[in-house]
């Protein structure tokens, strides 16, 4: 009977540890944390370092035509002319900013937005408008540069439609 009793009282104590262990051990963490490491390394050698600096370019692309999109639809939905101001700094565009065109004056819509500084900017114009139809006033190119890819960013005069296309060779 001792043997069978020291063998339930075995048992008890290894149930009683597996339900007060709750959280995880210190060395159980720090294996989490190499994994994610060596995932996060073999990203990087995979993808390049260009690529990851790219993503900067390519995100300000889709910003800017969102912007332009933004503007078109608020053209429409108020009746008034939109555009977006370009600011320049030298010969590259360094920041821009929604306004609204009123009988009283222009009103700024949107708070002024920088260029990243890894990004190069250029357009030929420096208000890219829309009409109260949503047409816009002329046909835009705003060229964007990153470290080895680029992008243009159309805006078609008739439709005011904005197209995102790569342009890298």
């Amino acid at each position: 009977m001792t043997e069978v009793n020291q063998f339930n009282r075995i048992q008890l104590n290894v149930a009683r540890r597996t339900l007060v262990r709750r959280a995880m051990s210190l060395l159980e963490l720090t294996a989490v944390v190499a994994i994610a490491g060596l995932l996060t390394i073999a990203a990087i050698t995979s993808f390049g370092h260009s690529t990851l600096k790219n993503s900067g370019a390519e995100g300000f692309a889709r910003t800017i035509s969102l912007a332009l999109v933004h503007a078109r639809r608020a053209t429409i939905s108020t009746g008034d002319n939109h555009y977006l101001q370009l600011n320049y700094s030298g010969s590259f565009v360094s920041s821009y900013a929604l306004y609204r065109r009123t009988g009283g004056g222009d009103v700024q819509v949107d708070a002024l937005r920088q260029v990243p500084a890894d990004v190069t900017v250029t357009c030929a114009s420096s208000q890219l408008e829309f009409d109260f139809d949503g047409s816009a006033l002329a046909g835009y190119t705003i060229s964007i540069t990153g470290e080895q890819r680029s992008w243009d960013v159309s805006i078609v005069m008739l439709t005011g439609a904005v197209v995102v296309t790569e342009t890298t060779p």
